[in-house]
């Protein structure tokens, strides 16, 4: 029994033994390679955290001068439409400035108009009343003469020939001097 345990324990030193031996194997056949590889992945890593850094830096910067260019436009749009707010505001002030003095310029036309209306229809009234006055008073006139000479007509009809005969003898007259 004696031989077991110290066989065991060969068999256990023969085990790791053969592991720490390929692990050398390994070391001396592949060691060279893999530091290598893994240095050059180590680069590789480098290059590309590297690489990834500036891209990132570039897209940061790229993105800052876009920021800025978007503001300044905006910031230009805002400047413009607030000029074009101002002078559309001045626009509508004067507007309603015109509108207004306008308004008031007709409705001044409008009460001389008025006015001018009033007088020109109390000028032609009275001057209506100046002509209805004179025509009825020549009428009242004319007629009294008419009456007048009618009833001198009628009164004297002796006279009628006395005045044919008058005018007979002063066409012959006429006549005559021709």
């Amino acid at each position: 029994m004696a031989n077991t345990p110290a066989k065991g324990a060969k068999d256990t030193q023969e085990t790791t033994s053969p592991t720490d031996e390929l692990s050398q194997l390994r070391e001396i056949i592949f060691g060279q390679t893999n530091r290598e590889i893994r240095a050059d992945l180590a680069n590789l890593e480098a290059k590309v955290s590297d690489n990834f850094s500036k891209l990132n830096n570039q897209l940061d910067k790229q993105f800052n001068d876009m920021k800025k260019l978007i503001d300044s436009q905006i910031a230009e749009l805002s400047t413009r439409l607030d000029s074009a707010n101002d002078g559309h505001a001045n626009v509508q002030s004067q507007l309603q400035s015109t509108t207004d003095k306008l308004k008031s310029e007709l409705e001044i036309a409008e009460t001389a108009a008025k006015n001018d209306n009033d007088a020109l229809e109390a000028h032609v009234v009275k001057e209506l009343d100046a002509l209805d006055t004179l025509f009825s008073q020549r009428h009242k006139e004319l007629l009294e003469r008419l009456q007048q000479v009618t009833s001198e007509l009628s009164e004297t009809k002796t006279d009628r020939k006395t005045l044919a005969n008058l005018l007979s003898t002063m066409a012959t007259n006429l006549t005559s001097d021709h």
